[in-house]
């Protein structure tokens, strides 16, 4: 139900006109360019942001420093901008939004890893390169997220809301495994390796039935969250299953497995420490009703900055172990993390290259790529001191959520692909 008692900020209200202003010029100078219509704007869209994409669909593209910028730029006003929509609309604010969410930063990563073995036809082919593949994840985030609100909205049906989680949940994992599932069977790579998609097959029904096998764990979350959790498990199946079958036809040494072991294992032992360390404290402040930096409503920072009180007292005593719980906050450190090993053995290990201008930079200049694992390391100890320290007003808890799931998409995202990448030698 829209709430009406939530006001936009005028931040917000300035971020929306910003981003409609740079989608209007972007698509401007697309559409100049079909036309034929010589302009430095479409030259401009087309040199840095399109060609490099087109590219990347061949193997042949690069970031640059305009459109890195660019996308750090839009990112972040991304996260402000939807944050008002999600307060606007009612939509849960908590960290469970965020555990819904994570199945669709694995998805995009495996659908990035099928295109680097090539098994996707030409038409999907471009739409699982950065940014398109982002562009392609909120989509069906969008989708599954309109469904789950409709159906929380929607009490008159005489159907168990439930049931109507499930049966949409199955229809959207259906729809990825049919369209994907055509353009992978029609790919020169499966067609001339005569590739056996038997184990796609298998895959893909066992995400179709997500919903079933995966009913207990959906017990966490709301209607909302649930049909996005279970698409998101369902759709990240049926990608893998398109690496399974390609693994299943590589030659054995192709693939390599230990850096999955190291890449993964490593950064789930740093979320298990986390939160075993701060699990205590958050359960006691949770017995209070409490989340450590979200003030309570119609409070600001500054008038909680200025209180006395027997609760602000507890708060400060336990925020910072009770911030290694919180999802929020170890997510985005596990992903910064995750993100510098395998940039580290991707580099060091097995003669990768960076494409990212930044990170690149940061490579040349100590001459190896552990200095990185290093620095994301001390990226995620800063996330964590942040949240540790932060205080978000009650309206600004999407923005708190939204602030952790970009921060956890930008490593955890691009080193799941590259994990991915070194696993099956691509």
């Amino acid at each position: 139900m829209m709430n009406h008692l939530e006001e936009w900020y005028d931040y917000e209200q300035t971020v929306i006109k910003a981003l409609s202003a740079i989608m209007t010029l972007f698509f401007a100078g697309f559409a100049l360019h079909e036309l034929d219509i010589e302009n430095p704007l479409s030259d401009f869209v087309y040199q840095y942001y399109l060609d490099p994409i087109i590219g990347e669909s061949t193997g042949d593209s690069g970031y640059n420093m305009v459109n890195t910028m660019t996308y750090g730029i839009v990112l972040a006003m991304f996260a402000i901008a939807l944050s008002g929509w999600l307060r606007h609309l009612g939509i849960d604010g908590s960290d469970m939004t965020l555990l819904a969410l994570l199945p669709f930063v694995l998805w995009a990563a495996l659908g990035e890893v099928v295109e680097d073995a090539q098994m996707f036809g030409e038409v999907l082919s471009a739409w699982f390169v950065s940014p398109g593949v982002h562009f392609q994840t909120a989509g069906w985030v969008v989708l599954s997220g309109a469904a789950g609100y409709s159906i929380i909205n929607n009490n008159e049906n005489s159907i168990p809301k439930f049931k109507r989680v499930n049966t949409i949940s199955m229809v959207l994992i259906s729809s990825q495994f049919l369209i994907y599932g055509i353009s992978i069977s029609g790919s020169n790579t499966v067609e001339s390796k005569e590739i056996d998609l038997t184990l796609f097959a298998i895959f893909g029904i066992l995400g179709v039935l997500t919903p079933i096998w995966l009913k207990d764990i959906g017990e966490f979350f709301d209607d909302l969250q649930r049909t996005v959790y279970f698409t998101g498990v369902g759709g990240s199946l049926v990608l893998f299953g398109g690496l399974a079958s390609y693994m299943s036809w590589a030659p054995s040494n192709q693939l390599n497995f230990w850096p999955v072991v190291v890449v993964i294992g490593l950064p789930i032992v740093v979320a298990y420490l986390m939160i075993q360390q701060g699990r205590e404290s958050s359960i006691q402040l949770a017995s209070q009703g409490i989340v450590a930096g979200i003030l309570p409503p119609g409070m600001t920072e500054e008038e909680y900055l200025a209180s006395e009180s027997a609760e602000k007292d507890l708060i400060e005593s336990l925020r910072t172990k009770a911030t290694m719980a919180y999802p929020v906050a170890f997510l985005p450190v596990v992903g910064q993390f995750l993100d510098g090993l395998a940039t580290y053995i991707g580099i060091d290990f097995f003669n990768y290259s960076e494409k990212h201008v930044l990170s690149a930079a940061v490579i040349e200049l100590f001459d190896t790529a552990a200095t990185f694992a290093v620095l994301k390391l001390a990226i995620g100890g800063i996330i964590f001191w942040f949240y540790s320290l932060a205080n978000f007003e009650h309206r600004q808890q999407h923005l708190r959520l939204l602030i952790g799931l970009a921060l956890m998409v930008v490593g955890m995202a691009p080193g799941l692909r590259d994990v991915g990448r070194l696993m099956l030698g691509v």
